[in-house]
């Protein structure tokens, strides 16, 4: 069952990811032309400047869950690399957890943060009168997603470190993307 929901994660965090993508392309996309016709014009048509702080922060949050499940987050491995096994396996639980409850608090925040501007009809101060509710709740999404995927990550944490041997814990560790940034440099050498 694990494996499946795993499965069901990694397509849901990478079509995600994509998303985030293509956001990041429009919004290039739309300042470009924004830029253009302010110059040529003398007018801004599209309204990029507001948009596109709503699309990245869209973008940021549909993002984050695909890092998640790369490890592509950030984190500091000078001093982890000199503990032992055990020690290295608490902190990565540790760490687990702890983005677990983090993601969890800002899924519920912002889901309620949305709630209260779609309930109060909450709109942007500029021309174009934007309901907040509408970017907040894309937002929301995108973080309600990456907190259920960091709730799937620190459980199949616990799980393979209370049945697993330590190979199965050594997928939630920086060795992992060690061993493979070693790997790809390797490769690319020729060696």
């Amino acid at each position: 069952m694990m494996d499946r929901l795993d499965r069901h994660i990694h397509t849901l965090g990478t079509a995600f990811a994509r998303f985030a993508g293509g956001l990041m392309v429009f919004i290039a996309v739309i300042v470009a032309i924004d830029v253009v016709t302010r110059n040529v014009t003398g007018q801004t048509y599209l309204n990029a400047y507001e948009y596109s702080r709503y699309l990245f922060a869209v973008a940021l949050s549909f993002g984050m869950s695909y890092v998640l499940l790369c490890g592509a987050h950030i984190r500091l491995d000078i001093v982890y690399q000199k503990f032992p096994d055990p020690i290295r396996s608490a902190l990565d639980l540790l760490s687990s957890l702890s983005l677990a409850i983090l993601a969890c608090g800002l899924a519920w925040f912002a889901v309620d943060l949305t709630l209260e501007s779609y309930h109060n009809g909450t709109i942007s101060t500029s021309a174009a009168s934007t309901p907040l509710a509408l970017p907040q709740g894309v937002w929301a999404l995108g973080l309600v997603v990456f907190a259920v995927t960091a709730v799937f990550m620190a459980a199949r944490h616990v799980l393979a470190l209370v049945g697993g041997p330590r190979a199965e814990t050594a997928y939630f560790s920086s060795d992992r993307e060690i061993e493979e940034a070693v790997a790809d440099a390797a490769a690319q050498r020729g060696t």
